[in-house]
Order: structure tokens, then C-alpha cells, then sequence
């Protein structure tokens, strides 16, 4: 269920990470001022693990007050998510999911003569 949210149509496409499952779940809130909550000022987050078929790695996001006019967990912690875990991914050496239909895996390779 929570793999939905990062899958297309759900609310947190910008946490998915290319070939690996991820799960997870948004939040936004008002921040607490004096008074009450301030209708304002407001936290995004998104609390995510990778892969989500053998966890290894959980991670929660929190972008307090957002400077864009977008504050959505999903909009603002997701992509942080998504950059910051792939990373990790990527340094632990953790293997991908296996690739599902639609998913092309491109090889490169450096060309005679080419410098690095």
C-alpha cells in the first residue's frame, strides 16, 4: 500500500528512485505559534525506505517552511528523499529490483580515443 504513494498517480512520484521499489508516506502540517497553529507557516515531510522489497535503508525528510508557494511533502521532502537515498543506494552498493516491463536499462560505454 505505501508503494502506491511513490508510483504514478500517487502523491509522491518525485520519491521514486529508477529500478528500485520504494515505499513510503507524506505529511504536511501547520506549524504551532502562539495561539495555535499558524495558517501560514507550514512543514513538509516524507518518511520513505528503499528498496521496499528488502528494506535497507529508512529515511524521514522534513523541510520546515518551505520558501516556494509549494509546501507539500510530496512536492518539497520527496524529491530530497529520492536524491539523498539513491545516493545511498548507490555508495552501499545495494542491487536494484529486478527491472519491470517498461524500465530500459541503457549501457554506456566510452569510445575509442575518447578521453575521461
Amino acid at each position: 500500500m505505501l508503494e502506491k504513494v511513490t508510483q504514478r498517480g500517487g502523491g509522491a512520484t518525485r520519491a521514486s528512485i529508477p529500478f528500485y521499489r520504494v515505499a513510503g508516506k507524506t505529511g504536511t502540517v501547520h506549524k504551532l505559534g502562539e495561539g495555535g497553529y499558524q495558517q501560514d507557516k507550514y512543514m513538509g515531510l516524507f518518511a520513505g525506505l528503499a528498496p521496499a522489497s528488502d528494506p535497507r535503508i529508512i529515511t524521514v525528510v522534513v523541510i520546515d517552511e518551505p520558501s516556494r508557494d509549494q509546501y507539500y511533502g510530496g512536492e518539497v521532502a520527496a524529491p530530497v528523499f529520492s536524491r539523498v537515498v539513491a545516493g545511498a543506494l548507490r555508495l552501499m552498493n545495494v542491487s536494484p529490483d529486478d527491472v519491470v516491463s517498461g524500465d530500459h536499462v541503457v549501457m554506456a560505454s566510452k569510445r575509442q580515443g575518447q578521453k575521461s
